[in-house]
Formats: C-alpha cells, structure tokens, sequence
C-alpha cells in the first residue's frame, strides 16, 4: 500500500534520481549536477510558501512524486483559489503500477482540503487526464513571423533592458494585467526569478512615468547551423498595458531585421494574426485548397472542476450575460464521484445562486466533469458542446439561452509554466 507525503529534505536525493530519469531532456547528470539540484530544491521548498513536493512510498522507499502549486488565478475577474501540478515522475522500475493515478487522486483530494474549486496542469498526454476528469483549455500558437512583419511603431524612447531595481515594478505590470484578464494567474517572486535565473533570457521593458507598462521576456536562438550571425528570437511572455507599451515592443523587434531571421510567438491570443502585415510562416504550404500555412497549435493547459457548487459560489460576483434561468447542471465524475449528481443553479441577471436543497428548476443539461470544466471557464461553448453530443438538455428551447449563460467574451490566457 502507498503512502503519500510531504517530502522531507532526506528525501530529495532519491527523488532528484527519479525526476532525472523521468526527464532526461533536462540533462542533469552528473554527481556534481544532481547535488546542485537537490539543494537548489531543499531550498525551494523552504522558502516558497506557495509550492510543496509530494512523494509516493511503498514499503519506505520513494516510488513517484509531485510539485503542487498553491495559485490565485483570475477567473472572470474574480480572484479565486486554485492549484497547479507538476514535475509528476514516477520511478522507472515502478511504471504501469497505477503510480501516476495514485498522484492524480491525492492532488485532487488535496486541492479540494485547501479550499480550491479548480484545478490545473499542463498533460504529458492529454487523454490520459482527459478520462480523469480534466478539460481542454485554450489552445496555445506558434507563429514564426519575419521581424519586418512585425508593425512598426514611432517611437521606442521609454524602452530600458532589465535592471533588477525595476524588479517590483515588472512584477506589479504583470500583476495588474492578471487583474484585467481572464485565465492569468498572479505572478509570484519566485515566477520571475524563474524566467531571469535562466541565463539565455532577456527582458526589455516599456518605463512610462515611473511605471512599466509593457515587458517582453525573450532569448536568440542559432536560425541556421552554418550561420552565425543568423538567429531567431523566440519571445517567452509578452505583457502589455495599453497598445502604446505594445507598439514600442513591437517595434524594438521590427528593429531586429538585420540579424534575427524569424520572431516566435507562442501566444493564447485566437485574433494574433491580424497584427501582422504577413501571418505566413513562410514554409509556402497550403491546404483545403487555398490556405497558405501560418502557424502550429497545440493542446496544452487542462482545468478541472473539483466542486460544481463550490465553482459557481466562488463566482457569486460574476454576471453570466445578464441571463434569467434555472439550469439543474447534472455531471458525470467517475474519477469523483462525489462531485457527480445535480446541482441547481439559479441565475438572476446573471447571477448564480445555489442552495443545498432545492429542486426547481427549468431546463437540465447533462456532461462529463472535464467538458463542464471547459465550459465553465469559456474555453467552448454550449452549442458546440451539444453539437458534438458531448452534453445534453431537457429542452431545446433552451439552447440559446444556456448558449449565452456560458459564453465568455474572450478564453482563459495562462502565461505561468508548472
């Protein structure tokens, strides 16, 4: 039988073992690598209140582990509880001995101990999470634009490279988008220090009468093997208050032509290429018949529910399109069962309200946890979600107005790696 606990510091040599071997693309191999690892994690989990690692033991020894992530993640505009998993590992000698469900069990029962409606995390398979429950967020873009396509502002005057007395400053720019956004989770010291202890990374960022406005976190990468002085810069967050600070940004890397052959953007944002004068990646392919190739996408950022009552109370201030409706919502939780059942949820102008005992309602509709989890956080929207007869109603005639109740004006951004 498994045991699941907080790893201790004499844990973390054999759990350094374990994650190096999980992930050997992180190339730490050395005697001399793992101990600077080991300490550099101690030292982690000491002093940041809002991480902790979790290990699986069986019969004493450590078998798989986690990192669990405490986040105040906006949703909707409201601040609410949420958690992040990462780092899942599980030893090599120990595979398809249901480790990995064990760890997914506890991370949810943990979650829902500290008081959080949703969960969160990035999948090495997106089906595997999928059946335990997990929903599709926003897909995420990869654009590979040439610098000359980039528009080009007047001016680029309030633009400075990374000095670390502005440290606080970039912080509470990028807390103050959070603010504005739905999906972004508060940046933490320990977030920052993460991107600017990575020695390749670069930030340059827009100083407005003491504040900054805009930033950019980038690095160069080698465009071409047998050139160099050929690089691409690959962008790893773009943060912007107004369209000002985004057009001196763009217009420091329109200014890059002469020696970065690409730009790459990953971006969240579904309207990106209408920035650009060319969207094109320039790989000349087209498709179905006349649409030239412009960028990658992929599934990446997975949200689950963990308490369908406890999601709606938590968004108690969020108005869903000013609709008047009773919906009992039924879910399907296999993997939790007791968040299975109906939930009646009364909206008033748009406001939801729910009582423990209460059985009127007008129209019910029916889903599993993970296509309610991408529904409640505006990732898809009822009418493909009933197309595709992943969820069901009562009536009908119901359809639009459940429709417009679930609708989100824009889809969740997340800009934080766990």
């Amino acid at each position: 039988m498994s045991v699941i606990r907080k790893l201790k510091d004499v844990d973390f040599k054999a759990w350094v073992d374990i994650s190096t071997n999980a992930y050997p693309g992180f190339k730490v191999n050395t005697p001399e690598e793992k101990q600077k690892m080991e300490e550099r994690l101690i030292k982690l989990q000491n002093e940041e209140p809002t991480l902790d690692f979790y290990g699986v033991f069986r019969d004493e020894n450590l078998v798989g582990g986690m990192r669990i992530h405490d986040y105040d993640l906006n949703l909707f505009n409201q601040s609410i509880k949420a958690t992040g998993i990462g780092s899942v590992a599980v030893d090599l000698l120990h595979k398809k001995e249901k480790i990995a469900k064990e760890i997914t069990d506890f991370y949810l029962k943990h979650t829902l101990a500290v008081g959080a409606p949703m969960a969160m995390l990035y999948p090495f398979r997106p089906d595997f999470y999928k059946s335990m429950g997990f929903g599709y967020g926003t897909k995420m873009s990869q654009y590979r634009v040439r610098p000359c396509d980039i528009p080009k502002g007047y001016i680029k005057k309030n633009l400075r490279f990374y000095d670390n007395n502005d440290r606080d400053l970039i912080i509470m720019c990028y807390n103050r988008y959070k603010e504005k956004t739905h999906g972004v989770i508060r940046m933490t010291e320990y977030d920052f220090n993460g991107f600017m202890s990575r020695m390749e990374n670069k930030l340059v960022y827009c100083m407005v009468d003491g504040k900054v406005t805009g930033y950019i976190i980038f690095s160069f990468e080698r465009a071409n093997d047998k050139n160099l002085l050929t690089n691409d810069i690959v962008v790893k967050q773009l943060v912007y208050e107004d369209t000002d600070a985004l057009m001196e940004l763009f217009t420091f890397l329109n200014s890059q032509q002469d020696q970065v052959n690409r730009v790459v953007f990953n971006t969240q944002d579904e309207s990106f290429h209408h920035l650009l004068r060319d969207p094109r990646d320039h790989s000349d392919n087209m498709f179905a018949p006349v649409y030239h190739q412009s960028n990658l996408q992929g599934i990446g950022i997975m949200y689950r529910v963990l308490d369908v009552k406890g999601i709606f109370r938590a968004l108690t201030l969020h108005n869903f399109n000013n609709q008047q409706c009773s919906v009992k919502i039924n879910i399907h939780d296999s993997f939790l069962p007791e968040n299975s059942g109906g939930t009646v949820v009364h909206f008033k102008n748009g406001r939801p309200f729910v009582f423990e005992e209460d059985d009127s309602y007008e129209v019910e509709i029916t889903m599993d946890i993970s296509d309610f989890s991408s529904l409640i956080i505006g990732a898809i929207e009822f009418k493909a979600l009933h197309k595709y007869g992943l969820a069901q109603i009562s009536d009908n005639h119901y359809i639009d107005i459940i429709n417009r109740l679930f609708r989100a004006e824009e889809k969740p951004i997340c800009l934080t790696s766990f």
